[in-house]
């Protein structure tokens, strides 16, 4: 049997194989008119000659597009201007008679172009698109052709066109010389005349859009790089794409973005792109998308997939060799900011800061079993150690992708979504255990360092939650624990790091465990606060066991107290940076965790004593070195004097410290040291810490007198001694051991020095001001022994300098005088020529007149004021306001008073009557009535009140509904919780609020506007036991702009208009997280800066409760009300002597305003259980007042 011969073959010799094709090169010719160019391009079924005709075209749209103006000569554009009107001739010679949207512009080349089509001719489908995309670039830079641009871009929406470029995207993927000029028409098609054509095209885009996403995977293959100017069918599918996206409206960009496949590609091979165009989709996306406030956040997030952002993220790695460009890694840097830490990108959800998402951090747990098992009664507190459930799960899968040991900006990001997600900080750390902190010292471990630093600088979420207060129940104390230190920061990797021979490592460990503490300090504060303690009985003790716990696991994954000791022992005296963090660091164990840092027996003295030595080194070193070297850094004295301030205060809390003990190292004691840090200490050296440790040691060892008695204390001393620096160095030099002498001595024996100093002065004098410095007595005693000593030349020059002065300070702080000049007698004996015979006292001294008792200047001020007639200043010659101008000042009636015709009146008034004119207010006070039957005609009239409002086109009509609905509902509640039938009376200041509200409800611009609607939207009824919207006005900003005082004035005039009853008296002296109404009142109108009439409204209230049965006696022996009315009276006085000395007149307080102090003082002892006062003060109160 022969072989089958082919079909259609003669005698078997026809082809076996597919012939090859052969792209044949396109001939063209110039173009002198516009007549040879219509007829060129006229339909001929010939298809070279139609070939023939488009390249023409297309060679001198090429040239007319690559002119330069700037570089042409005169004949090049004249030229340029000539091939110009031959295509604009030629396009209004072919423009249709009728322009609509079935016209058909350039018929010969779409005729043409759709027989290409019929013919399969691969050619022409490539060079029709071509000519049509270069003729769509030249029009749109002639405005005056823009209307055929137009009415070609329309022509390609036609059903015939839609066909033709459907078939050529989705051609074969080898056939790109097809593809590509499909895909740049279509782009300059949607950007012509500023996406005119957009809309028509996307409603189109089953054919323009048609492939898209396979198109963007067609990428340039080849070892050369991609041509620019032959860019591969990815590169022209992605500007397109981009292109849309600028011109698209919101919804359709919507639509776009939810093709999953078109996102998905748009990214997938964004490391092989060219950089312009890697930026040009970076800027796209970023400008187009989501800074775009009109795309809806699906369509973002749409966008925005794990699988786009690790593909962006991996840009942090490309290779650029053009540096023309910016940088991409700092382009993609940026991107991923904006888009993962702004919450209107998409990306970001709303978490609940450190309470994972199956935790409910208000649920409700029976007391029972919170006092019984404590924490363990709530089921999740201990269930998200190895496992966080978050939000921003999207985000979670991008960090665990990223390196940021490796790349600063990879670690910035990371950070910055830390920072607005804390969520993801336990779940980053949790999940990514690939790098450890074992200390070894290369660039991967800094950057690991530096990251980790950065993460635990991040702050605490406010309320550990995204609410406005804190929640029931404590967040998780692993997750908590987790963003105070990290996983990587176990107690075996940060004890080796601080062991570490290496000086670097161990300072960022130290660095880190300051952050660290300093965190914790913060976290404990917010367990303890008092607010936990508002929600149920127990909650507090929750939170503080909570508190418990974190510390304790703090301990356990922070190295021991000793390894920081040893630490800061071995770090070398010129590492001044180290050892400074090194101190600080255990000066922060002693504060935030005393019972850890207590249990290590840490003897600080030799360590102050060194720093001490240091510091006085260094000081030497700078006045002995030349001023040419030019060596020495203030910042490091600056570095020196807070690591002394730090071991100050860690001695401070050390009960062995020996302050006024000299050892072998030091010639003086560690406090005479510190005190001449403090005298010789450069200018602009911060010295507060330094001063607050010398106060407390001088006052405590009793070197001077205490400054509760009036006493400036050490600063006699300090004063002398820094002025004694200024004039003369060299007599302050010999001085520091004799004074270190006679203050060891005061030390020891401070009564046997008091005793001397008594018996120096006369016997009759008053005790009142016998008060002198022991210093004064020491120095007397130690004299004599100075005045034999080898040197005592110069020890007496420099004592001669220094005790007028000291003792001439020591008159003008307020200490006794005469004493001192007995002292100066005594003195003067031991110098050759003498002290001086009269105590020199200056004028201008930095002190106060000191307060144990009154000087005898102070006397002879007062006889000598008294002798000339002048007025006093404490306002003592003010009389008080008897009853009847007491009452006519501070009584006001009562607003609250009923009318019960308040039932009837409303019916026929509209709704605007009834909230502008007072019936709906008069209709609420009813439920203030005494009597039960009008309490509850008043409650259903309210409900049909209610029900009226809300049916009408009042403009405010839901929040008066909604006030009116509340109060009805509180009414109901408040009589069901007393278990009758009638309806109860309300406490005063609920119906009084409810008044006052509806007068802020009828004006939306009213400062209380948002805090009452934010209050009404709390719950359906109020609570009859609180104060509605005392705390949000005396602790909570304004909502609105500076109007605190205006606030105030609303709610103490409303507080005044309720307070009414014994029962609402109840309600203001309650007891409160926040204290008492009562006590917060007094402590407001104690401002002294607060205006005259706010004042005046808070005696208004007192006085109020002063005609309440037994409200003076609590004000008296519950809020100490008579020890308040005496110090707005001393302010008076003070506020006077400074109005006297030219001071701010506007603050002064009126003689009325005192005169109504005096008459409420006086009303209060008359109306008060006197018997009971007088008990309870031991009749102190009596001798204030009578």
């Amino acid at each position: 049997m022969g072989k089958r011969q082919l079909r259609g073959a003669e005698n078997g010799d026809g082809p076996r194989k597919r012939q090859r094709v052969v792209h044949e090169a396109p001939t063209s010719e110039v173009i002198h008119t516009s007549r040879q160019l219509r007829q060129l391009l006229a339909f001929d079924p010939d298809l070279g000659r139609s070939r023939h005709g488009l390249q023409s075209f297309k060679l001198l749209l090429d040239s007319l597009l690559s002119r330069d103006d700037d570089t042409d000569s005169a004949e090049k554009r004249q030229q340029h201007e000539l091939r110009f009107t031959i295509v604009k001739e030629y396009l209004q010679s072919t423009k249709p008679t009728e322009d609509d949207e079935n016209s058909t512009y350039l018929p010969d080349i779409m005729q043409t172009w759709s027989h290409a089509g019929q013919v399969n001719n691969e050619n022409l489908l490539s060079a029709v698109p071509v000519v049509l995309a270069l003729l769509l670039k030249l029009l749109s830079q002639s405005l005056e052709l823009t209307p055929i641009g137009l009415g070609i871009c329309r022509t390609l929406l036609q059903k015939r066109q839609q066909e033709l470029i459907s078939r050529s995207l989705s051609a074969d993927k080898g056939k790109a010389f097809i593809i590509s000029p499909t895909l740049r028409m279509l782009r300059e098609a949607v950007c012509f005349d500023g996406g005119a054509i957009a809309r028509p095209m996307f409603r189109a885009r089953m054919s323009m859009l048609k492939s898209l996403a396979r198109n963007m995977g067609i990428v340039h293959i080849g070892e050369e790089p991609e041509d620019i100017k032959k860019p591969s069918p990815r590169t022209n599918a992605v500007q397109f794409f981009l292109s849309a996206l600028k011109y698209l409206h919101p919804e359709a960009k919507k639509e776009l973005l939810a093709q999953r496949d078109v996102v998905t590609a748009l990214t997938r091979d964004i490391k092989q792109d060219l950089p312009y165009l890697v930026l040009d989709l970076l800027n796209g996306l970023r400008d187009y998308v989501l800074l775009d406030s009109k795309v809806p956040r699906e369509a973002k997030s749409n966008l925005l997939s794990s699988t786009t952002l690790i593909k962006i993220s991996g840009l942090y790695y490309y290779r650029q060799a053009n540096d023309d460009l910016p940088s991409i890694p700092d382009a993609a840097h940026d991107f991923l900011m904006t888009a993962c830490a702004n919450p209107s990108c998409g990306v970001l959800r709303q978490d609940t800061g450190l309470y994972p998402r199956e935790a409910d951090p208000n649920a409700a747990i029976p007391s029972a079993d919170l006092e019984e098992l404590g924490l363990e009664a709530i089921v999740w507190m201990n269930k998200f150690k190895t496992e966080v459930p978050v939000r921003n799960f999207v985000l979670s899968n991008l960090l665990q992708n990223l390196r940021p040991w490796s790349s600063v900006k990879q670690s910035e990001l990371i950070t910055s979504i830390f920072k607005v997600a804390p969520e993801l900080i336990a779940d980053f750390f949790i999940k990514n255990k690939s790098f450890t902190f074992e200390p070894k010292l290369s660039a991967t471990w800094i950057g690991y360092a530096a990251f980790l630093f950065n993460t635990v600088a991040l702050p605490l979420p406010e309320y550990f939650c995204r609410g406005s207060g804190y929640a029931e129940l404590p967040p998780p104390t692993s997750i908590v624990m987790d963003n105070i230190l990290p996983l990587p920061l176990n107690q075996k990797a940060l004890s080796r790091c601080l062991t570490n021979k290496s000086r670097m490592i161990s300072f960022f460990a130290t660095r880190i465990l300051i952050l660290a503490v300093q965190k914790l300090d913060t976290a404990v504060k917010m367990h303890q606060d008092p607010a936990h303690s508002s929600k149920f009985h127990n909650n507090q003790a929750l939170w503080t066991e909570a508190a418990r716990r974190l510390i304790d696991e703090f301990c356990q994954r922070s190295p021991g107290i000793k390894e920081m000791i040893n630490s800061y022992r071995s770090i070398p005296e010129d590492d001044i940076l180290h050892r400074e963090a090194a101190s600080q660091l255990l000066r922060l164990y002693y504060e935030v965790i005393p019972q850890v840092a207590l249990m290590a027996k840490f003897d600080v003295a030799p360590l102050l004593e060194t720093a001490l030595r240091r510091l006085s080194k260094q000081k030497q070193q700078k006045e002995t070195r030349s001023e040419e070297v030019g060596e020495d850094d203030p910042r490091d004295f600056a570095l020196s004097l807070k690591e002394l301030e730090n071991l100050l205060a860690i001695a401070g809390y050390s009960p062995g410290m020996r302050w006024f003990t000299a050892t072998e190292q030091l010639t003086l004691s560690p406090f005479l040291t510190l005190l001449k840090v403090y005298v010789e200490a450069p200018h602009g050296v911060s010295l507060a810490p330094v001063r607050q440790v010398l106060d407390f040691v001088a006052v405590e060892q009793q070197v001077v007198p205490a400054k509760d008695k009036g006493h400036p204390g050490i600063s006699v001393l300090l004063e002398t001694l820094k002025e004694l620096m200024a004039s003369s160095p060299s007599s302050l030099a010999v001085l520091w051991p004799f004074l270190d002498k006679c203050l060891t001595r005061c030390t020891t024996a401070p009564v046997k020095y008091l005793e001397m100093l008594q018996d120096l002065g006369p016997k009759d004098a008053e005790d009142e001001v016998r008060t002198v410095n022991p210093l004064v007595a020491a120095i007397i005693e130690q004299l004599p022994f100075a005045a034999k000593a080898a040197d005592s030349k110069s020890t007496l020059d420099g004592l001669g300098r220094f005790l007028p002065k000291f003792l001439g300070y020591s008159a003008a702080a307020g200490e006794s005088k005469p004493l001192l000049e007995a002292a100066l007698a005594v003195m003067s004996d031991s110098f050759a020529k003498g002290l001086g015979k009269s105590l020199a006292v200056p004028k201008k001294h930095p002190f106060k007149q000191a307060g144990v008792g009154k000087s005898i200047q102070a006397k002879q001020d007062r006889n000598n004021t008294a002798a000339n007639g002048d007025k006093p200043e404490s306002g003592d010659d003010i009389a008080a306001l008897d009853s009847e101008q007491l009452e006519r000042v501070l009584d006001v009636p009562d607003n609250l008073a009923t009318d019960n015709s308040a039932l009837v009146k409303w019916q026929s008034k509209s709704v605007d009557e009834l909230v502008d004119e007072g019936y709906a207010i008069s209709l609420i006070s009813l439920l203030a009535s005494e009597h039960a039957s009008i309490r509850k005609e008043a409650l259903v009239n309210i409900l049909k009140m209610a029900s009226k409002v809300q049916q009408s086109e009042y403009e405010e009509k839901e929040q008066i509904w909604l006030l009116l609905s509340e109060l009805a509902e509180t009414a109901r509640v408040a009589a069901a919780s007393q278990a009758i039938n009638a309806v109860a009376p309300l406490p005063s200041t609920i119906v009084a609020f409810a008044c006052h509200a509806v007068n802020v409800l009828r004006d939306p611009t009213h400062s209380l506007y948002p805090k009452i609607n934010s209050f009404l939207t709390r719950g359906p009824f109020w609570s009859v036991d609180r104060v509605p919207l005392a705390d949000e006005v005396l602790t909570e900003e304004p909502a609105v702009g500076d109007s605190y005082y205006s606030q105030l004035n609303w709610l103490l005039a409303y507080l005044l208009d309720g307070l009414r009853t014994s029962k609402d008296l109840e309600l203001f002296h309650k007891k409160r997280a926040k204290g008492p109404l009562f006590e917060r009142l007094l402590a407001v109108a104690g401002n002294p800066y607060m205006r005259t009439p706010l004042r005046m409204q808070v005696l208004r209230i007192l006085y109020r409760a002063s005609k309440i049965e037994g409200g003076s006696t609590t004000l008296v022996t519950r809020f100490g009300v008579v020890s308040w009315l005496e110090e707005l009276l001393k302010m008076k006085k003070s506020m006077s002597a400074t109005q006297s000395q030219g001071g701010a007149g506007t603050v002064v307080s009126s003689e009325d305003e005192v005169a109504a102090y005096k008459g409420l003082l006086k009303r209060i002892w008359e109306t008060c259980d006197k018997g009971r006062v007088e008990g309870w003060s031991k009749g102190g109160v009596e001798s204030v007042i009578v």
